[in-house]
């Protein structure tokens, strides 16, 4: 009864987010990948997959950062622990983007305020 009950709800979840999810394995025929890679990936929190009954399924807003995957893993070959190891490494250098912009306007005030 508790699957059922569980079943009903992913259902439900499902049902109000259609135009957001994608059944995996009509993602990977559409880009001729094994639906493996994409479990791989989520087994390694790199995706989160969505799950409703048997099926799982991929949001629309991960399809970018998949396609990313995608090509650095079939064309470029990168395993799935280098694929982490870049999104990690992409994640810092976003994040010190964003702090020397801060820093930078800071700056600038610290110095607009000194002139007058």
């Amino acid at each position: 009864m508790k699957n059922n009950v569980n079943y009903l709800k992913n259902w439900q979840n499902l049902k109000s987010m259609s135009m957001q999810l994608i059944k995996i394995t009509e993602y990977c025929v559409h880009y001729n990948i094994e639906p493996s890679f994409l479990i791989s990936l989520e087994e390694s929190g790199i995706i989160s997959l969505t799950l409703v009954g048997p099926d799982k399924f991929i949001q629309e807003d991960q399809f970018s950062e998949v396609e990313r995957y995608i090509h650095l893993h079939y064309d470029l070959q990168i395993n799935i622990e280098g694929i982490d190891a870049i999104r990690h490494l992409l994640g810092k250098l976003t994040d010190m983007q964003q702090e020397i912009t801060v820093l930078k306007n800071r700056l600038q005030l610290h110095e607009t305020l000194q002139r007058s």
